[in-house]
C-alpha cells in the first residue's frame, strides 16, 4: 500500500498531535482568561465548607448559590482539545478498520488517547492539591 491509502490514519495522528499540544500549551502558558487567585478560591471553599458544616450541625437548612458557569477564553480551548481527542481516537479507529497498519492507526489513537489522559491528570492533581489547602485552612480555622 502507498502513504496515500492510509491518508484517514495520518490526518489522526496531526489531529492528536495538536490536541495534544493545546493541551500541553494551555497548562503551561494558560489561564488565558482572568482567574481568582488561589488563595481566594481557597479562603472561599473553605469558609463555604464551615458555614455548610455549622448549618448541618445545628439543624438549618443551607442555601446554595446557583453555579453560574461562564464560556470563557480557557474553557472553549479545554472543549476544542476534548473534541479534538475523540476526533484522533474515532480517525484511528476508522484507520484500523480501514486496515492502514497499526502503526498508523494506533498512532492517532494513542495521541487522542494520550491529550485525553494528560488532561485528566492534571484536573486530578489540582483537584488533590485544592483538597490539601482546604483541610490545610479548615484546619486553622477550627469550627466553633
Amino acid at each position: 500500500m502507498n502513504s496515500s491509502s492510509h491518508a484517514i490514519g495520518f490526518f489522526g495522528i496531526g489531529i492528536g498531535a495538536v490536541a495534544l499540544l493545546m493541551a500541553i500549551v494551555h497548562l503551561w502558558a494558560g489561564p488565558f482568561s482572568p482567574q481568582p487567585s488561589l488563595e481566594r478560591t481557597v479562603a472561599e471553599t473553605a469558609v463555604a465548607i464551615k458555614k455548610a458544616t455549622v448549618a448541618a450541625l445545628k439543624g438549618e437548612q443551607v442555601e446554595e448559590a446557583p453555579a453560574v458557569r461562564r464560556f470563557d477564553v480557557d474553557r472553549w480551548v479545554s472543549l476544542a482539545t476534548g473534541v479534538l481527542d475523540g476526533f484522533a481516537i474515532i480517525l484511528g479507529v476508522v484507520s484500523f478498520a480501514r486496515h492502514e497498519p497499526m502503526r498508523v492507526a494506533g498512532g492517532a489513537a494513542m495521541l487522542g488517547g494520550a491529550a485525553i489522559a494528560f488532561q485528566f491528570v492534571v484536573l486530578a492533581i489540582a483537584a488533590i492539591v485544592l483538597a490539601g489547602l482546604v483541610a490545610g485552612v479548615l484546619s486553622t480555622i477550627g469550627i466553633e
